[in-house]
């Protein structure tokens, strides 16, 4: 009994501050401007980066598996960090849970 009616006290105060909030929410909307079309020229300059690649890979005159190489050299520079912070972090939860 006291559950459903403290349940319908926070549904009474959530409801209240929701119209209140309602006006403000309004006008921050109206000042922002549309994200959507951000969105899409942020979209559509990676589709646009894409599509020249092969053109500009050309031009530097490396073959294929130089480049190749390259690419999984950074890959592995760049992830092998990441990768020993999360087991790191993951052996001090560990230590952390354990009785």
């Amino acid at each position: 009994m006291i559950n459903a009616i403290l349940k319908g006290m926070m549904n009474l105060i959530i409801g209240l501050v929701s119209i209140l909030l309602k006006p403000i929410d309004l006008a921050i909307s109206a000042a922002l401007p549309d994200l959507s079309s951000a969105l899409s020229a942020v979209g559509s300059f990676f589709q646009l980066a894409l599509q020249n690649l092969g053109f500009a890979l050309d031009l530097t005159g490396l073959s294929s598996t130089a480049i190749s190489i390259i690419v999984l050299y950074y890959t592995f520079k760049l992830t092998l960090p990441l990768t020993f912070a999360a087991i790191k972090l993951a052996i001090k939860w560990y230590d952390k849970l354990k009785p």
